[in-house]
């Protein structure tokens, strides 16, 4: 439990450290905005996710050959965790959700190991408010 509680806690320190009050907003802007596509798409089908991403990527001035590799790279690694087809385009938005902030992360210039150290804080942090 101690581990937990320190990645946590360096995970706070390095956000804390490097970012701005902005950049802190904008990271919880992505969060907020996963949730609703989450709420929005509480059961979504393949087509959803495949749609979602794409609105997302092409927005975000992404090229085609992105969006194909990415979606294509998604759905082999859902498929190689062994998820059932009905899992997979949730997963498939989870993945989109860890892209986002860990690009977000990387453009605010944090190195791969802050970026290991925070995206396992975050995950840690709520799997405790889902245990709670």
């Amino acid at each position: 439990m101690n581990k937990k509680f320190d990645v946590k806690e360096k995970a706070k320190d390095i956000l804390e450290e490097t970012f701005d009050s902005e950049a802190i907003m904008l990271l919880g802007k992505i969060s907020e905005e996963m949730q609703l596509i989450f709420v929005s798409n509480p059961t979504p089908t393949f087509a959803d996710a495949v749609r979602i991403v794409t609105h997302y990527f092409v927005n975000d001035g992404r090229p085609a050959g992105f969006i194909e590799d990415w979606l294509r790279t998604a759905e082999e690694h859902c498929k190689s965790r062994g998820l059932d087809e009905a899992d997979q385009p949730k997963a498939m938005l989870s993945d989109l959700g860890v892209f986002r902030f860990m690009w977000f992360l990387k453009e605010k210039g944090l190195t791969e190991e802050q970026i290991n150290i925070v995206l396992t804080g975050a995950v840690q942090q709520a799997t405790d408010q889902q245990n709670q």
